[in-house]
């Protein structure tokens, strides 16, 4: 606890003498070495607490980003004013601001403890997910599905996310998809690729470049024009991604017989359609819906759907 308190003196984080302030304790819990350099030794203590303040209650997470000096609202400000800025938003006095503070670090404290999650070897990490909800409507022509992410720079001015779109085709069908995006909120699309048959890629610019540590949501639809999809909705990660929560809306005039869930297979199992056994009930208007944590990249997750009632 004394070692985190120590973080939150000056400008937090952004201190240019971060490095000499990380303790023995803090350094092995952010698996930071004694060669690191202290860029290297900075990233991995902001990412090691960035992910941390994840997993706190909405005003404790707050108030360990704002004494931190990793919210973007109050960044770069000594500790007092950043108090006074989070007693505004909290609507709360200055002494009830940082009480709220040393709950948020106490939280941290024990949080620490657990083991680090494994690094991002994507080879263009550079952020990460730390929530994802999707929506899919197949009670629309074309289909359309919309995303919601929250991700996590892992490095400074990131400004700009590569996404990644696949649609394979049922044998027979159109190979074309003709995918096209259209951001929601939280950025705008600055280029597509059309990289194979099945997949698409958009480029999205920020509204501001992230710094290490700093939180971002954007929401986007897709639409492929293509009318015969595979009977599957799966996310397959290709960096971290710590939660994702899926919901399929079908069509009430014409519901699939079954629905199971994937969690976490690989891509082969999926081609094969076989029954995972892990049945799932659409609801009385058409939906289902089901959520992962601490998803494995490379992996599968998500549900598959049968039109045809014959047992496997």
């Amino acid at each position: 606890m004394r070692e985190l308190n120590e973080l939150r003196r000056g400008r937090g984080l952004d201190a240019a003498d971060l490095h000499q302030r990380i303790g023995p304790c803090l350094q092995a819990a952010c698996g930071i070495e004694d060669t690191d350099q202290p860029t290297a030794a900075r990233q991995k203590l902001v990412l090691r607490l960035a992910e941390l303040c994840g997993r706190l209650p909405a005003d404790l997470r707050l108030a360990a980003l704002a004494a931190l000096g990793l919210h973007e609202e109050a960044a770069g400000e000594f500790l007092d004013r950043r108090i006074s800025w989070l007693a505004s938003a909290l609507d709360r006095d200055p002494r009830t601001a940082r009480r709220r503070i040393d709950l948020a670090f106490r939280r941290l404290d024990e949080l620490l403890g657990a083991p680090a999650p494994s690094r991002d070897k994507h080879p263009l990490a550079g952020w990460y997910v730390e929530s994802m909800k999707a929506m899919l409507r197949l009670d629309r022509e074309p289909p359309e599905l919309q995303e919601e992410r929250r991700i996590v720079a892992e490095v400074d001015e990131l400004d700009e996310l590569v996404l990644s779109f696949s649609v394979p085709a049922e044998p027979g069908s159109d190979p074309v998809p003709d995918i096209t995006a259209d951001v929601l909120f939280g950025g705008e699309i600055v280029e597509a690729r059309q990289v194979s048959a099945s997949h698409a890629q958009f480029v999205m610019r920020l509204p501001n470049p992230l710094r290490l540590g700093q939180r971002h949501e954007y929401g986007i639809r897709f639409a492929p024009r293509r009318t015969a999809l595979r009977p599957y909705y799966v996310m397959t990660p290709l960096r971290r991604c710590e939660e994702f929560s899926v919901r399929v809306r079908f069509d009430r005039a014409g519901p699939p017989s079954r629905v199971w869930r994937l969690n976490g297979v690989p891509g082969r199992v999926i081609d094969d359609g076989v029954d995972s056994g892990d049945a799932l009930t659409v609801n009385r208007v058409g939906e289902v819906g089901l959520e992962f944590h601490d998803l494995h990249q490379g992996l599968s997750y998500g549900l598959q759907w049968s039109f045809d009632s014959r047992e496997e």
